[in-house]
């Protein structure tokens, strides 16, 4: 069964060149020649161990295919070896289809002979061959081979950098390891013609000691973060059940090996063993820490940046659309960098140049350490942030400005527990500060990490933007609002103070009739009224105005109005023209306010001696009694008509506030009615205002 195995990996292992086809760069097919190399180099030690306590002719035919496999790999890895620091070369196809058909060719050839002389001469555990045999030409090509890979590791050594010797040495010192050994096995072959037991557990101890030295190069210095694209949240997420299935896995070799031997694992160790195992998976499950630790080592390792960048960023933006607040802004900051940086201190300041920096605690609580650790605006450790991109206590090569800030900063950063300190700017302007306390990991802050927080600084540094906007717009408004009232205030005292002042215009020519001595009182009354009743005409912003409904015959109503009115607007010549018993329900001070609006608003827009004509009627339908006010003046500009003349604060009068009219379409409307402005054919302006008519009294014409 486990021959079948060993056979089944090895044809794998060999029909994964096909991907070859797939891969464009040669940056990538030295990777996958890489990873089949690290595949290949324990299933051949592995086998070399069951072939020297089994040495058996079926046995020693899988470890010689196995051989083959491994070699052709080898080959492979070191032909494509140099290309591992190309960038972007592109290998010709055709080479392509040649490596893969001699490897065909050769893998097929050594298995046509193996499986043709499957009876291998083996005399107490030692396989002997004759000169000229298929094994003697197998053992020469296996030489040859390693001979040309050991070359080739040698011209790539030489074309290396210092830099990249760094990286490599790792790698270079195992596969001479794995080239020496297996020249040393074939030359041993060639010489004696004989292959023994005890070779092949050295054979394995010296391999599975190159894989070791090669694994850590891979490991530690991350020679294939540039070929493995998976997203790092499928990788976390495979870890625990990985590990298990791993050790699950572990558990079934050793129970298969000791079957093979002839072992027995006992009942009470296999148990603790399973037990130790779920142990390890639940503490791994619950430890924050140690999950972190290890997701630290993948992202470290196997991966060109530290950080999914696009992850984070979009972390902060969800948590940024419910942000109406600075609090809520550096509460959801403080959160992504806490979840993804590898340290548990962490230390944001807000503030401006005028008041300081302050710390800010994402649960509210200061614990009364607020003004120890406020920062000054004069500080060092500001002017030195607001021209460049971080502090860091582990800077190596640092200027003649990093050495003042530390010599300064030193004893208060170390207070902190702080090793890296980063601006959020707001253009030029220096809004707060962010601490950074060391890595849990014992890793040093390096480029990734000033990288993410320059993104993630710049994206929270725009939300504080936009909310301080916004809290500004909110005052705006509110100081609008104000100045609003307080004009809609004034427009009432206004119109108080104009029947008043119009009473004392026309006292000294009048003063002595009775009748303008009661039309004096009158005004003054009203005026009295209307200074009471602001707080009531206010509401009209709220449309809460509220009218007293009575019934009026239209005509005798305005005869009335006009007569009080046309003594306070002396300067108006008002002629009226209406039928008789046109019957409304409406609230009779409303609608002389109405009235009263828009009289003084011809009389501010013509001046003295315009005329006004005012004429009712009903509609064609007989449900609305219309009222015209038509004058000679100037007219209403163009821009304002139809509807922006009863906007608020829209008018063309040099001393108009815009308030009037929109009061007045305001009142018509709480009276269910409505005013709508043109300009006449002579030049002048005409409002109409439409009230419906009262049911249930007769309306007729009279002349």
């Amino acid at each position: 069964m486990i021959i079948h195995l060993f056979y089944a990996l090895n044809l794998l292992l060999l029909l994964s060149c096909l991907l070859a086809f797939r891969l464009k760069t040669g940056e990538r097919l030295f990777s996958m020649s890489l990873v089949q190399s690290l595949l290949s180099l324990p299933l051949l030690a592995g086998e070399y161990i069951y072939s020297a306590c089994n040495p058996e002719p079926h046995v020693i035919s899988a470890v010689l295919f196995s051989e083959i496999v491994f070699t052709l790999i080898w080959l492979s890895m070191a032909y494509r070896l140099r290309k591992a620091t190309v960038d972007a070369s592109t290998g010709s196809r055709l080479s392509f289809y040649i490596e893969t058909s001699v490897g065909i060719l050769v893998a097929g050839f050594f298995l046509y002979c193996l499986v043709n002389d499957s009876v291998l001469p083996v005399v107490e555990d030692i396989l002997v061959f004759d000169l000229y045999d298929p094994l003697y030409f197998y053992s020469i090509f296996i030489l040859t081979a390693m001979l040309f890979a050991a070359w080739r590791l040698e011209e790539f050594w030489h074309a290396l950098t210092p830099a990249y010797r760094w990286e490599y040495k790792f790698l270079i010192v195992g596969s001479f390891l794995v080239c020496a050994t297996m020249v040393w096995a074939s030359s041993y072959r060639l010489t004696y013609f004989r292959l023994i037991p005890d070779h092949l557990f050295l054979l394995s101890t010296l391999l599975l000691l190159a894989w070791s030295l090669i694994f850590y190069a891979v490991a530690r210095h991350r020679l294939l973060n540039r070929k493995i694209f998976i997203s790092r949240k499928v990788v976390y997420s495979f870890i625990t059940p990985t590990l298990f299935a791993v050790y699950l896995l572990v558990l079934g070799i050793i129970s298969l090996v000791m079957q093979t031997f002839g072992l027995k694992l006992p009942f009470v160790l296999r148990w603790l063993f399973l037990a130790l195992g779920l142990v390890a998976l639940g503490i791994f499950t619950c430890s924050g820490k140690l999950r972190r630790r290890v997701h630290f080592f993948i992202s470290t390792h196997f991966y060109v940046n530290k950080y999914e960048y696009r992850d984070e960023w979009l972390a902060l933006s969800r948590r940024l659309q419910g942000a109406l607040t600075e609090a809520e802004v550096l509460r959801a900051l403080h959160q992504v960098l806490a979840d993804s940086l590898y340290t548990t201190n962490l230390i944001i300041w807000l503030g401006d140049k005028e008041h300081g920096y302050r710390p800010f605690s994402p649960d509210g609580n200061q614990n009364g350490k607020t003004d120890e650790y406020t920062i000054s605006p004069e500080d060092p450790l500001v002017r030195f942030l607001e021209s460049h991109p971080y502090f860091h206590l582990g800077e190596s090569e640092p200027d003649n400005a990093w050495k003042e800030i530390l010599a300064k900063k030193k004893g208060f950063l170390e207070k902190l527990n702080l090793v890296l300190v980063t601006p959020l700017l707001i253009g030029d302007q220096l809004v707060g500060l962010i601490g950074i306390g060391p890595e849990f990991t014992g890793g040093r802050y390096g480029q990734d990490d000033f990288d993410l927080l320059t993104a993630l600084g710049t994206q929270a540094a725009s939300a504080l933007l936009a909310v301080r906007i916004a809290e500004q717009l909110a005052h705006t408004r509110e100081k609008e609002a104000w100045d609003r009232l307080s004009a809609f205030v004034l427009h009432d005292v206004k119109n108080a103070a104009t029947m008043l002042s119009l009473v004392r215009d026309n006292a000294p020519e009048y003063i002595h009739e009775p009748e303008f001595q009661q039309d004096m009182l009158k005004a003054i009354d009203d005026a009295l009224k209307r200074m009471t009743k602001v707080q009531d005409r206010l509401r009209t912003l709220k449309g809460e105005s509220a009218p007293t409904w009575e019934k009026l015959e239209l005509c005798n109503f305005l005869k009335g109005r006009f007569r009080q009115l046309g003594k306070k607007l002396s300067n108006l010549k008002i002629s009226l023209e209406c039928e008789a018993e046109v019957h409304v329900n409406t609230d009779s001070g409303l609608l002389s306010s109405i009235l009263e609006n828009l009289l003084i608003n011809v009389l501010e827009a013509g001046g003295d001696g315009t005329e006004v004509h005012i004429t009712t009627s009903r509609d064609c339908d007989n449900k609305q009694a219309i009222i015209e006010i038509t004058d000679n003046g100037p007219g209403i500009p163009q821009e304002l008509l139809p509807n922006a003349l009863f906007e608020p604060f829209k008018t063309s009068k040099p001393k108009g506030t815009g308030i009037g009219l929109w009061q007045a379409r305001q009142l018509a409307a709480g009276l269910n009615g409505y005013i709508s402005a043109e300009n006449t054919a002579g030049g002048g302006a005409r409002f109409k205002l439409s009230l419906p008519l009262s049911k249930g009294v007769g309306n007729f014409n009279s002349t």
